[in-house]
């Protein structure tokens, strides 16, 4: 049986949050009642939140570790 994944739908872009901040359980939210990411810390201030247009969490920090 083939496993489903929650699909991220915003990831934040700010500036001051694209450095990793080492803490995995805290890079993920709910944003207007969806999954949202932020690479630096989701309970810090100041987000600014992108659509992804759905991806699993790997294809968002894949893009994280690469931009586009």
């Amino acid at each position: 049986m083939r496993e489903r994944q929650a699909l991220v739908y915003y990831r934040c872009m700010a500036a001051a949050h694209q450095e990793f901040s080492g803490h995995e359980s805290d890079t993920l939210t709910i944003h207007e009642g969806k999954w949202a990411y932020c690479p630096h810390d989701v309970r810090a201030e100041g987000h600014e939140w992108t659509e992804t247009g759905g991806q699993t969490l790997a294809e968002v920090r894949l893009r994280q570790r690469r931009p586009s």
